[in-house]
């Protein structure tokens, strides 16, 4: 996650150099930006003629942007580019001073709150924090979201669940076992996700974490989709992106699953290339993994997990199965909950992280 950092003058290039140090404590990809002026040192940063423009290729580049100066010209500059919350980048200022680092944009989504309280704690600063829920101690259904990197289904519902919240409706959350249930806010009650449909009684809203579509769809719902799901995907060579994607549709809505929690599609390397491949995870926003004929035929030799094998498949790459252990391997300790499904020119099969 790459961070830009843009200042003005010589004590906010001073204090974007501060910062960037400490983001850079982490790893963390930052740049700073700086006008072309006598102050800013050649090699420590990214020099600039005009702000806007700047900003404008920033805004698109960088997932984060820390604004060290005036709130107002921040605002001027930001303006025309902010387009929607699930995909603006987070944007904080700081003064000149470091006395107060405000959160601009995309609190929960983007974190710029949490990167607020960061960057206020390392230099000693005031943190201001103004989304509704934050300053009331309430939790924020995006901001779970982000934390725990799952989708938002549908996006829209956000503004309403937390609506909802800060105005003391009943608001019911159903979370995964392997998560910690945060501990009950006045009317937002936190429930195992085993426990969904109960309990009974009058709900406002329903915010339920699963990788799971139903039908019909409860009402007053919104869904958290854990990226839990691998598909693993066997094909001929030439196959269309098209067709490839179709037959995962058809798979995730056979298992009635969401496409949402789908986080990386699997295959054999030989396999790795294929535009049709490529073109279905770049349509799904999912990784192609691959694994080597070694890898697969190790992984079926020593796994207990019954697979459908195939002798033409093993004649023509050297495995007996592709989707199938493709899948459970990029799924790590995940189990099969849609064997090899047979589609024209392709073959699919999906696992699950437990």
């Amino acid at each position: 996650m790459s961070t830009a950092i843009f200042c003005l003058t010589k004590q906010g290039y001073l204090l974007g150099r501060q910062i960037k140090e400490i983001l850079s404590r982490n790893s963390q990809e930052v740049y700073l930006y700086a006008p072309d002026r006598d102050f800013t040192a050649a090699g420590q940063c990214v020099r600039f003629q005009a702000l806007a423009p700047a900003v404008g290729t920033a805004f698109a580049r960088h997932r984060r942007i820390i604004f060290v100066m005036a709130l107002g010209i921040v605002v001027r500059m930001i303006a025309g580019h902010i387009k929607d919350k699930t995909t603006d980048p987070a944007v904080v200022v700081v003064d000149e001073a470091g006395r107060n680092v405000i959160s601009v944009l995309s609190g929960h989504l983007g974190g710029a709150n949490s990167l607020a309280r960061h960057v206020a704690n390392a230099l000693g600063a005031r943190p201001v924090i103004t989304t509704a829920t934050d300053v009331r101690g309430l939790p924020a259904v995006d901001e779970l979201a982000r934390e725990r990197g799952w989708a938002l289904d549908p996006p829209a519902a956000v503004r309403r669940v937390n609506s909802a919240i800060v105005n003391g409706k009943i608001v019911h959350f159903y979370l995964p076992e392997t998560d910690t249930l945060p501990d009950d806010v006045n009317n937002v009650k936190f429930f195992s996700i085993n426990d969904y449909p109960a309990p009974a009684g009058h709900t406002d809203y329903k915010v339920i974490a699963t990788n799971r579509v139903y039908d019909p769809l409860p009402d007053n719902t919104m869904f958290l989709r854990p990226r839990n799901l691998v598909v693993g995907v066997g094909c001929r060579s030439g196959t269309p992106g098209e067709k490839i994607l179709t037959a995962i549709k058809t798979a995730l809505a056979k298992s009635k699953r969401s496409r949402l929690s789908v986080r990386a599609l699997a295959t054999i390397d030989r396999k790795a290339g294929e535009p049709g491949l490529l073109k279905a995870a770049q349509a799904l926003k999912v990784p192609l993994v691959w694994y080597t004929a070694a890898q697969i035929n190790d992984f079926i030799r020593t796994t207990p997990l019954t697979m459908q094998y195939s002798d033409f498949v093993k004649q023509k790459i050297g495995v007996p199965a592709v989707c199938e252990p493709a899948a459970l391997l990029a799924a790590r300790k995940g189990e099969l909950i849609l064997p090899k499904q047979k589609f024209s020119g392709v073959t699919i099969a999906l696992a699950e992280d437990q």
